[in-house]
């Protein structure tokens, strides 16, 4: 096994597929790109992409798992081994896309599904467990007998993060090397696991003569800030804060589920923003805290955006009016996480926008508006990637720098104490 692993180290180029499901969990972004060298070196020439969207039936089943009133064992055990067959399939599928043989393919990158992730050690909450009740003082769970009552359990202050889509199922179904599970190791090492994709941004986007930001917008946004000639340790990157997450959950209920998301921003553009309300969402606490910093579902889910709404329409604010200052929201906290954070220290050229935000027109219109002007904004399909297939690419280079024994976090973007090797590899069929 040893001796393939170091045939596939040395192999230039390599096929490799990146696959990558996000926080808003609408399906598997699945990448084959062929990569020729490594680190600063390397050279990408993307083959094909695709997004293989969940049935109902799995996204419903991931949206309950990631919620801690809905979630349990059995689901995480059970939808860890269906998503990893997923996975399999988004693979064998953008293989076959390509007229590429899966056995030809040499390495699959997987950021699998993010379940539930802690960067903060203040996140944790006390759980209620069931005890033996013993007049001799033990507290044994048993489930036996009646013999037990409700405790409170004290969890450890750990950090700690979770994604499932099993890894061992996806190298077994393809027959092809696989790396996954990025985020433990860098928050081992004491950083937050997130943002993963800033040394892919450095590798691929760095200039000698401008400053750029990458700007992503998924179920989360984040920004990869590249100051002019910069080396990996003068990178800048962190969770600017929502993305799509609370405009997808207000599209849910504005159109009775008829729609996940707002196609376009042709919802949110037949609304007026509520100033009142956007005041009222810009003071939320994180917004305000110094990066590095990162942020989920487990701040701006379901239960945020449902509390939102149901505290807006109390106050007598129309359900299209929310949707479109929940855009606003998300291009204002962009825009301020510039002012803030970036632009005082930094000069920029442009920002490059990718993820599925990058299609909502409405929401670019804002951030059109709330940016400083004389920086240029453009997607990143100028650089002839898809602004859909950011992440999935970058999961396909981030794998190749574990085979090739590179460390590939930034810890200047997640506070980790050192550069580390991100990863867990599981070999193909030998």
């Amino acid at each position: 096994m040893l001796n393939e692993l170091l045939q596939l180290q040395h192999k230039d180029p390599k096929k490799v597929i990146g696959l990558m499901s996000g926080t808003s969990a609408d399906g598997i972004d699945a990448c084959l790109v062929e990569i020729s060298g490594n680190g600063i070196h390397t050279k990408i020439n993307i083959l094909a992409f695709e997004t293989y969207t969940f049935e109902e039936t799995t996204r419903t089943a991931i949206l309950d798992t990631c919620n801690p009133e809905t979630g349990a064992v059995d689901k995480v055990c059970q939808l860890n081994f269906h998503l990893g067959k997923l996975f399999a399939n988004a693979a064998k599928s953008i293989a076959n896309k390509a007229r590429i043989p899966i056995k030809d393919v040499d390495l699959i990158g997987s950021h699998g599904q993010t379940i539930y992730h802690l960067p903060d050690k203040t996140t944790i909450k006390k759980s209620e467990i069931r005890v033996q009740k013993s007049e001799a003082g033990s507290q044994k769970p048993d489930i036996r007998n009646n013999n037990f009552e409700e405790k409170t359990l004290d969890l450890p202050n750990i950090r700690s993060t979770l994604q499932i889509g099993e890894p061992s199922v996806i190298a077994q179904e393809t027959g092809v090397t696989t790396v996954a599970d990025f985020r433990p190791r860098d928050m081992a090492a004491g950083g937050q696991g997130a943002p993963l994709v800033p040394y892919v941004d450095f590798i691929l986007f760095r200039n000698q003569e401008k400053g750029r930001a990458l700007q992503n917008i998924g179920g989360i946004a984040n920004v990869t800030v590249l100051p002019q000639n910069c080396s990996i340790n003068e990178v800048i990157a962190f969770d600017t804060g929502p993305g799509n997450m609370i405009i997808d959950r207000i599209t849910d209920i504005v159109t009775n589920n008829a729609s996940h998301f707002d196609d376009g921003g042709k919802l949110a553009a037949k609304g007026s923003v509520n100033d009142n309300l956007l005041t009222s969402l810009l003071s939320h606490p994180y917004l305000s805290k110094p990066p590095p910093k990162t942020t989920g579902r487990e701040e701006f889910g379901k239960s945020f955006a449902d509390n939102l709404y149901r505290d807006a329409t109390h106050s007598g604010i129309k359900g299209l009016d929310i949707l479109t200052t929940v855009t606003a929201f998300t291009a204002h906290t962009i825009a301020d996480s510039y002012k803030q954070w970036i632009l005082p220290k930094h000069q920029l050229s442009e920002i490059i926008i990718s993820g599925g935000g990058s299609h909502n027109n409405t929401l670019i219109k804002f951030l059109r508006q709330y940016i400083n002007p004389t920086i240029q904004i453009h997607t990143i399909d100028k650089f002839g990637i898809s602004p859909s297939a950011k992440e999935a690419l970058a999961f396909a280079i981030l794998a190749n720098e574990t085979i090739s024994g590179n460390p590939n976090n930034v810890p200047s973007a997640t506070g980790a104490r050192e550069a580390v090797i991100m990863g867990k590899i599981i070999p193909g069929k030998l």
